[in-house]
């Protein structure tokens, strides 16, 4: 499958939630997002942050981020 939708600045890696695959609500992410020097690991789905860690522990916030995106069920909020 492909996505259509725009990934929000700074993402450099999603992973879809086991909400999203129940749902089909592919808005139900792990998102991996990157600043200056840091990685950040947030579900979209729960609202929290999986890891929060230096760039070069990137790997680890991967892992973090398949982890929970692999149990997680929250749905994100509606926004209308």
């Amino acid at each position: 499958m492909t996505s259509t939708t725009v990934w929000p600045a700074g993402v450099i890696a999603r992973y879809l939630t086991k909400a999203a695959e129940i749902t089909g609500d592919h808005e139900a992410t792990v998102d991996i997002s990157q600043d200056r020097d840091r990685t950040t690991a947030t579900c979209r789905g729960c609202e929290r942050d999986i890891s929060v860690c230096l760039n070069y522990m990137t790997e680890g916030a991967k892992r973090d981020a398949q982890k929970h995106a692999e149990t997680c069920r929250a749905i994100p909020r509606p926004t209308a």
